[in-house]
């Protein structure tokens, strides 16, 4: 009997080993998943961040064309100012010519 119980015993122990042998090698494989789970989140929020650097010189360049655009609208506006005053002048000058003439015909 105590054999029996020695030998039943040796057979708990290397179940026993076996059963850790085997959560050990699944959580090896988990922790592989994991490693590999992390590599390629890592991968994919560095393509995001390219992306995202992309798209910052890009808008750095459309930044830049509506400053150009700014410029030159300012400086039409300035030459446009300077029409109108221009015209403005020529036309009362006119009215005034007229007027002056106007009065001397009659």
């Amino acid at each position: 009997m105590a054999e029996e119980l020695a030998k039943r015993i040796d057979d708990l122990h290397k179940r026993f080993d076996d059963l850790r042998a085997d959560i050990g090698a699944r959580f090896a494989a988990v922790d592989k998943r994991i490693d590999d789970l992390r590599a390629d989140i890592a991968a994919r929020f560095a393509a995001v961040d390219k992306r995202f650097d992309d798209l910052d010189k890009r808008f750095g360049d459309v930044d830049k064309r509506f400053g150009d655009l700014n410029l030159r609208l300012t400086d039409m506006h300035g030459t446009l100012r300077a029409f109108i005053w221009v015209v403005s002048g020529w036309f009362t000058f006119l009215t005034a010519v007229l007027a002056v003439f106007g009065f001397l015909r009659r």
